[in-house]
């Protein structure tokens, strides 16, 4: 069937071409002889005999092989597995937040070339012609001067502009440097989205291989008459509550997996396996060593800094350039009576007027709310990692109680309650509210330990300690 519309498709296309009278010569009403072709057109009414000889079979597998296959059915080559150092180290290289400052780095040559000129202003050359007449009337002759004259500057406008240049630098490297750790963290918290979704899907599976032997034996009880048909609804209920999550978890590993693979530079289709435990050891770390480097190590501290002293040497290069410039050069004149007069010209103005003041005002103003927004960045610095350690040591706290505390009796509740039930001791709402708790605890623990990652992860914009990655 396909075949027969491929071939019908290519005979349509080649009736239209043949009938196509701008391309080829037709023989008019009158029978008169047609037209001779010229060598372009028999080259084309070849071409088109010989495209006419390939089968429409052969054009429709031309166009599948050039033909883009749907994503979802796609060949691929296999998962990428990720761990959580290697989703870190892929960001800091990959992370699509890396082009602007990248941009911003390879622009700064362009600057410090500038800076590096031994003029900054461009010459500039004057000439006047005019008659020169006597006392009587008479023109003598014709006055001709000309004259080529260079700007230097008197406030140092060239070493202010190197110190620009280097601070514009220094910008650019701490704005790399800072969204790099940004985008390692946010890479880190992705992949700990990632895992938890991965922890969360298997609980619920798990719960709901269990919800399955409960309606088994539920529906056994009912079919010989030992309990009521509502028992084993009821436990369908629970079922099909337990298989909406699976679905929702499945949606929420979708979500996290597509940040990961935006973040490491993944293709967005390729599919990701995780490896690494979501538990780790509760090692020790120096807290007080990270409070007190929090200032120095902080990314965004440091880019603040240097975009301050950016714009406090863009308000120096402004006050620089206000100040008195001094013209030097030569001139030449030819006066009207043949003689020639060379001279040396300086030019300097009075000083006292800045015509630069509102704009160094305005650049003083910009350069003191840098440093005072940046007082600001180091309080909130301090106030994350307090933040950060009390969530790191509430999560291990709550981790490590939902263990010992609920999870461990709730499973050794779950297991003898299924026991009771299948022998008609308990009822099944007895067992179905054992199995819930035991669902919402697993859950929460895998959230809790989530949050212990999280809280790691967030530190490590302020330290390289690498036990907050579980290392030695």
């Amino acid at each position: 069937m396909k075949n027969t519309q491929r071939s019908h498709s290519a005979s349509v296309r080649r009736d239209k071409l043949l009938n196509n009278h701008h391309n080829f010569p037709v023989q008019d009403a009158n029978n008169a002889p047609p037209r001779e072709f010229g060598a372009s057109r028999r080259m084309m009414l070849l071409l088109v005999g010989v495209w006419m000889l390939v089968p429409a079979t052969a054009h429709g597998q031309v166009a599948d092989h050039f033909s883009v296959p749907a994503i979802p059915n796609r060949e691929s080559a296999g998962p990428t597995f990720i761990d959580l150092r290697t989703a870190m180290a892929l960001a800091e290289q990959r992370a699509p937040e890396l082009l602007e400052p990248a941009a911003e780095r390879k622009a700064v040559p362009a600057v410090r070339a500038a800076a590096d000129r031994i003029v900054h202003r461009p010459p500039r050359a004057v000439m006047s012609v005019g008659p020169r007449r006597l006392s009587g009337g008479a023109q003598l002759g014709w006055d001709v001067t000309a004259g080529v004259y260079q700007e230097f500057s008197l406030g140092g406008y060239g070493r202010r502009l190197g110190s620009y240049a280097s601070a514009l630098e220094d910008r650019a490297n701490a704005n790399y440097a800072s969204i790099q750790r940004d985008a390692r963290v946010f890479a880190g918290l992705a992949w700990v989205d990632a895992r938890v979704a991965r922890e969360i899907l298997a609980i619920r599976k798990e719960a709901l291989t269990g919800t399955k032997e409960t309606l088994r034996v539920a529906e056994a009880r009912a079919q010989v008459g030992k309990s009521s048909p509502a028992e084993a609804a009821l436990a369908r209920a629970l079922m099909g509550s337990v298989q909406a999550s699976v679905l929702a978890a499945l949606g929420d590993i979708t979500v996290a997996d597509a940040q990961l693979r935006y973040l490491c530079g993944i293709e967005l289709h390729q599919p990701l396996e995780l490896s690494g435990a979501l538990n780790t050891e509760a090692h020790v770390i120096d807290e007080d060593g990270i409070r007190q480097h929090v200032l120095i190590q902080a990314p965004e501290l440091t880019r603040m800094r240097a975009a301050a002293k950016a714009l406090e040497q863009a308000a120096e290069l402004g006050k620089a350039a206000g100040r008195p410039h001094i013209e030097l050069g030569p001139s030449v004149t030819r006066e009207g009576t043949g003689d020639w007069i060379f001279l040396g010209n300086v030019s300097l103005p009075l000083p006292g007027v800045d015509p630069f003041a509102a704009d160094n005002a305005h650049r003083r103003m910009e350069a003191e709310m840098a440093r005072a927004r940046v007082a600001v960045a180091e309080q909130s610095a301090l106030r994350e990692v307090e933040i950060a350690l009390h969530e790191r040591e509430h999560a291990l706290n709550l981790r490590e109680s939902l263990r010992v505390g609920t999870i461990e009796p709730s499973t050794q509740a779950v297991r003898e309650f299924q026991l009771q039930y299948e022998v008609g001791r308990i009822d099944l709402t007895t067992l179905l509210a054992a199995r819930r708790e035991l669902l919402n605890a697993h859950e929460r623990w895998a959230l809790a330990a989530g949050d212990v990652r999280r809280a790691e992860v967030k530190l490590l914009r302020f330290t390289s300690d690498p036990r907050l990655l579980g290392g030695p």
